[in-house]
């Protein structure tokens, strides 16, 4: 807990305060400086609180360097200004020494945050419950990083695709939860939904309540609500209001989900949690799956898709798999 009159002194005045000491420990100080000083100190009661402080310090800083030096008293003016080699370090010091307490008194969003990094590998999928209770669900091959402050609650999405179910604010209840990518901010309001980021642009699912979706060099933002689906790039929205697609909740519990799915978008679904590569040719495109896949097993699914439509499925080498229609 900081002193009282640490918290009503602005970062300004300290620094103006500091400065002033500088100035009058000086060999060529004036007396227009010494007026100037009388003047500024008289502004306000602020002025003379932060010179109180600035004092204290350097009665510290004598006591600690054992030596007696010139103390200045509000509203009286000094008749002499020491300047030696220890007080002109001192000076300096000062002027450290207030910035670092302005940085740490009035800047609590820095002292205070709370940063993670959270991130999977190829085929991994992860959920993770933040501080404020927020669930975060990772897919294959994703980046992010948290920064949790008092003023905000902020998630960057540096690549792949996260889910989010936002949890009510325990410590606060007045912080924003935004995702940000490189094209935008998403700013949650009361919701679940699911943000992907590849391929220069976003693409957002709204599953509960609603997101605004500000793209960073747009001046206008939109709003998306449950059961909508946003895409958009740095300079602008894309898609909006399009039906949300099931699929980008389902991979939470570990499923792939095709409704109707292109056997090729299916593959390309697929690949992204495999080290190795499926190659499906455009023209089996016309074909389309309908189920559930378990993503912990793909063999498992390879079998079911070759079960389930009149294709053949098998291994160029130990990297490549590729789909060929039976004749």
């Amino acid at each position: 807990m900081h002193p009282k009159h640490q918290a009503v002194i602005e970062d300004q005045v300290l620094q103006e305060a500091s400065t002033w000491f500088a100035i009058l420990q000086s060999e060529n100080v004036s007396r227009e400086d010494q007026q100037k000083w009388r003047e500024w100190l008289s502004q306000c009661p602020a002025n003379q609180l932060a010179w109180e402080q600035i004092e204290g310090i350097q009665a510290e800083f004598n006591q600690a360097a054992n030596s007696s030096t010139s103390q200045y008293v509000i509203k009286q003016t000094p008749s002499r200004f020491f300047a030696s080699k220890t007080t002109s370090l001192f000076s300096a010091v000062l002027v450290i020494i207030v910035s670092l307490l302005t940085f740490s008194f009035f800047t609590p969003f820095y002292s205070e945050i709370d940063k993670s990094h959270f991130q999977t590998a190829v085929g991994e999928t992860r959920m993770i419950r933040l501080a404020d209770g927020t669930q975060l669900w990772l897919n294959t091959n994703s980046s992010v990083d948290t920064q949790f402050s008092a003023d905000l609650r902020q998630i960057i999405l540096h690549k792949g695709e996260i889910f989010i179910s936002s949890g009510k604010d325990k410590e606060y209840h007045h912080r924003p939860l935004v995702v940000d990518t490189k094209d935008g901010r998403l700013t949650a309001l009361g919701t679940r939904f699911n943000v992907r980021y590849e391929n220069n642009k976003t693409s957002l699912s709204v599953f509960e309540g609603s997101v605004k979706t500000a793209p960073s060099q747009q001046p206008t933002a939109v709003i998306t609500q449950a059961g909508e689906q946003t895409i958009f790039n740095q300079q602008k929205i894309l898609t909006n209001s399009l039906p949300v697609d099931p699929v980008n909740e389902a991979w939470t519990n570990g499923i792939l989900l095709a409704n109707d799915m292109p056997l090729c978008d299916f593959v390309i679904e697929l690949n992204r949690y495999q080290e190795s590569m499926i190659i499906c040719p455009d023209e089996l495109n016309t074909l389309r799956l309908m189920g559930s896949y378990p993503l912990n097993n793909i063999p498992r699914v390879l079998t079911a898709v070759e079960h389930s439509l009149p294709v053949h499925i098998w291994q160029v080498n130990k990297k490549i798999w590729r789909i060929d229609k039976t004749r």
